[in-house]
């Protein structure tokens, strides 16, 4: 049986060609692969079979950093009524705790998320990418403006995915972009596949003063069957981001005569009012010894503070050798695991709840300043009598706890013992304190609950630790000025319950 096929030759004539079916079809299989290859060719696409069809737009083979890279900036990034960083240029909302974009911005022409599905600590981190199905097409980041501090170091972490075998397509990248958009610094372009979250650093110091965006994002050329990811989460600057205050001299630790500290660290006497009912010749009328203490005469315990037990090495100087990883904000400050441990008078200064949430934010804050401590009060420990509230754990493994003031219960802070097996406060010299308070309060109320809990009301407490500065999250309890207790050594029970 015969058929007749017409076809279209290269040089435009028209021809009758008789063929079996077999031939036939086999002659048009060839024809239409000369065509392909022709076209193919033309493209600068290889016609060598499970390879990409179609680069990039705008780059060659084997050259994506030839030309200098862009990223899409905000509409909004050249007004001057947005600003992202704060009054010091520092960055902020580094682990995305957010959970928006009010400090990060959508970069690229492809939008990022901040996800709470995959996150190094806290609650949220950024998502660009796909895991799955196809790739995206273009560059989907977030990117937030920062002035870069003297000496400034980034740190941060990423959980990375992809099966591509180069990044002649797409790649994980993280960049420091001008006021265009340009890639002026490349961190990395990788398609990397971390097991987990991994730590990565890089030395910004070269462009300290000047005004860039940080990005971190994906590129993706939106081919079917390849994936790319990345999850980014905990940035901080581990440098100076602003000059900070130098630690203020501050009295010689008072030592004790047994200076390995115990379980109960801050030996606190009976809490009698101060103002005692004194015998007298004449008799009172009515002996008035109340059973609780008054407030406003007696705010902390009578008879004065005893100096908390330093390690015989002094403390702090974490070598970070063991515990597992916990928190990241002011880590080794909140743990005491700092290298300006020795600067704090231990000797604890009686206040309240209210001069605390009164103590000016220092010049200069850094949140992400893990290294100094802010005179003076970050320099001083303190007891304070006040009322319980409520708690809960932390994802980092502290106690949340908020007290309030006794004068004006509406008035509240927080306080935090830090889990003694979590790294820097293992090997800070001051586990023994932090695992001590944290049974204490175990032993009264059984464990903290996830999310926070009043606790029974009237429970009258002294409370001792070391203050320090916070950044400001939304966190139940906070003082105004984000001062906390934290790490909280002792709590003694003074009233309203039977604890001990």
């Amino acid at each position: 049986m015969l058929t007749i096929l017409r076809h279209s030759r290269l040089d435009g004539k028209a021809t009758d060609l008789p063929l079996l079916i077999g031939e036939a079809e086999n002659y048009f299989m060839k024809t239409l692969r000369v065509l392909f290859c022709i076209l193919a060719a033309a493209s600068v696409v290889s016609c060598s079979a499970g390879s990409k069809n179609v680069l990039p737009s705008g780059q060659n083979d084997g050259s994506r950093q030839s030309a200098a890279r862009h990223i899409v900036l905000p509409a909004a990034a050249s007004s001057s009524a947005r600003k992202r960083m704060d009054s010091t240029g520092a960055l902020v909302d580094g682990g995305f705790e957010s959970g928006g974009y009010t400090y990060w911005s959508q970069c690229g022409n492809v939008n990022a998320t901040v996800s709470s599905t995959y996150y190094h600590t806290g609650k949220y981190a950024e998502a660009a990418g796909t895991g799955s199905g196809s790739e995206i097409n273009g560059d989907a980041g977030l990117c937030q403006q920062v002035t870069v501090p003297t000496g400034g170091t980034l740190t941060f972490w990423v959980k990375q995915g992809s099966n591509e075998s180069n990044t002649t397509y797409a790649y994980q990248e993280g960049d420091l972009l001008d006021s265009t958009g340009t890639v002026v610094y490349n961190f990395y372009t990788t398609v990397a596949n971390t097991t987990g979250w991994v730590q990565k650093t890089v030395n910004l110091s070269a462009y300290a003063g000047q005004s860039l965006w940080i990005y971190f994002g994906v590129h993706g050329d939106g081919s079917a069957g390849y994936w790319t990811y990345q999850d980014v989460d905990d940035v901080a600057w581990s440098g100076t981001s602003t000059p900070t205050p130098a630690p203020t001299p501050t009295p010689t630790p008072v030592p004790t005569a047994t200076p390995v500290p115990t379980a109960t660290p801050v030996k606190t006497p009976t809490p009698a009012p101060t103002a005692t009912p004194v015998k007298t010749p004449t008799p009172a009328p009515t002996p008035t010894k109340t059973p609780t203490p008054a407030p406003t005469s007696t705010p902390t315990p009578s008879g004065g503070p005893t100096p908390i037990a330093t390690p015989a090495n002094g403390g702090g100087n974490s070598a970070g050798t063991c515990g597992s990883s916990c928190g990241v904000q002011r880590w080794h400050i909140k743990t005491l695991g700092d290298a300006y441990v020795h600067t704090i008078n231990w000797t604890p200064a009686s206040v309240t709840v209210d001069q605390l949430r009164a103590a000016a934010v220092p010049t200069g804050y850094d949140q992400y300043n893990d290294t100094t401590r802010y005179a003076p009060w970050e320099t001083k420990s303190v007891t304070v009598r006040a009322t319980l509230v409520g708690w809960k754990i932390e994802t980092d493994h502290d106690y949340h706890i908020v007290i309030a003031d006794l004068n004006n219960p509406s008035d509240t802070m927080i306080i935090e013992p830090p889990d003694p097996t979590c790294s820097s406060a293992c090997d800070g010299g001051f586990a023994n304190y932090f695992s001590a308070v944290r049974t204490k309060l175990t032993n009264c109320f059984g464990q903290p609950p996830t999310s926070f809990t009043n606790l029974p009301s009237g429970i009258v407490v002294d409370v001792t630790g070391v203050p320090e500065f916070d950044a400001l999250h939304g966190q139940t309890g906070v003082a105004p000025n984000g001062i906390e207790i934290h790490p909280l050594m002792n709590l003694n029970f003074v009233s309203g319950t039977t604890c001990k």
